[in-house]
Formats: structure tokens, sequence, C-alpha cells
């Protein structure tokens, strides 16, 4: 006989679903992309949506106290393209800019030392 696991259910606070049901409610913004970036299944929201109109949305005793919402999914680079081609342009920028830095400092060291050459040529006739 095998054993059955207990499964793990995500709680979240009373000011977690009223936050997410409000960002849901604005006008153009679509409630799969506020329930992706929380990392809560569509339903749930509609869910909380529903319950907070009714006026049943509250907490109960096994819900976390206080915490922070569950952290944000990163995109994964692979998928978007244009983002990744944007970091890497960025990146180059960067290093670009970085190494004209290093070039413009080493032209500036070099004029000094051809100018304190000169000068102790002259200083050494």
């Amino acid at each position: 006989m095998g054993q059955t696991r207990k499964r793990h259910y995500d709680r979240y606070t009373l000011a977690f679903k009223q936050t997410a049901v409000r960002l849901a409610d604005h006008p153009n913004v679509m409630a799969t992309d506020i329930a992706e970036v929380l990392g809560i299944h569509v339903v749930m929201l509609y869910r909380w949506r529903m319950e907070l109109k009714n006026g049943t949305l509250r907490e109960n005793k096994h819900m976390r106290k206080a915490s922070s919402p569950p952290p944000k999914k990163k995109p994964n680079p692979r998928t978007d393209p244009v983002k990744a081609k944007e970091d890497e342009l960025l990146k180059a920028n960067r290093r670009i800019q970085a190494l004209e830095k290093a070039l413009a400092a080493s032209h500036e060291e070099l004029d000094i030392l051809k100018k304190a050459q000169r000068f102790f040529e002259r200083n050494k006739k």
C-alpha cells in the first residue's frame, strides 16, 4: 500500500486578496495578466472578485499572517526574443562606453608621458 502525501496549498492574507482584486478591476487590464504576475490561478482571482462583491471575502484560521506575496515569475529570456536582444544590445553599449573611457584615459596617459619625455630631454642638454 502506498502512502498518500499531504498536499500543500498556498494561503493568502485578506489584504493580498483585496489588492489583487483591486488590480484586476482597473480598466484596460486583463485579469489573466494580473494573475500571472502575482503567481496565482485566474480562477482564484475571479473567485476572490465574486466573494468581495458578495461580501464573503475573509481570512480563515489557516491563512498565513502578514507574509509577502509569492515571488514574481521571471520571464524566460528564450521566450521573449525582443527582450533578449534589447538586453544584449544594452550590455554591448555599456561595454563600448567602458572601452571608450579606458581608451581616452590611455591616450591622456600617453600624452602626459610624451610631454614628460620632452621636458627631461630639454633639461638633459
